[in-house]
C-alpha cells in the first residue's frame, strides 16, 4: 500500500526527471531553429505552404533539433561539468545517464527524421 506522501514523492521526482529531459532538447533554442524554419519555407516559394506542411516539417525539425541538442549534452559533459554556467546540466550532473541520453536522443531523431520524410520529402529530412 502506497501513502499520500509516497504518491507525492513520486509525482515529484516525475516532474524532475521530465523537466531533466526537456532541460536536454534545449527548447528555447529550439523554438528559435523551427521558427527560423517556417520563415525559411514561406519566403522560399511563391506560393503559400500548407498548414499540414507547416504543421509537420515544424515537428519533424524540432525533434530532430531537440536530438542534436541532446547529443551536445552527451558530447559536452565533461566540459560542462567544469563550466560555472553548464555544471547542473542534467547529463554533467548525472541526473541522466549518458546511455539514457544517447537513447532519447536517437528516439527523438527518428521520430523527426520520418516525419519530414514521410510528410515533407526525403530531401528535407537528409538535410535536417
Amino acid at each position: 500500500m502506497t501513502t499520500q506522501s509516497s504518491v507525492g514523492n513520486d509525482r515529484r521526482n516525475a516532474k524532475l526527471l521530465f523537466n531533466d529531459y526537456l532541460e536536454l532538447t534545449k527548447p528555447k533554442v529550439v523554438a528559435l531553429l523551427v521558427l527560423t524554419a517556417v520563415v525559411g519555407m514561406v519566403l522560399a516559394t511563391p506560393k503559400e505552404p500548407t498548414i499540414a506542411l507547416v504543421f509537420w516539417s515544424m515537428i519533424g525539425i524540432g525533434f530532430l533539433s531537440a536530438a542534436a541538442a541532446a547529443i551536445n549534452h552527451i558530447i559536452d559533459n565533461e566540459i560542462d561539468a567544469k563550466m560555472a554556467r553548464t555544471h547542473n546540466r542534467p547529463v554533467a550532473k548525472g541526473r541522466v545517464t549518458m546511455q539514457n541520453a544517447a537513447i532519447f536522443a536517437f528516439t527523438l531523431a527518428i521520430i523527426g527524421f520520418f516525419a519530414l520524410a514521410i510528410m515533407a520529402n526525403c530531401l528535407t529530412a537528409w538535410l535536417t
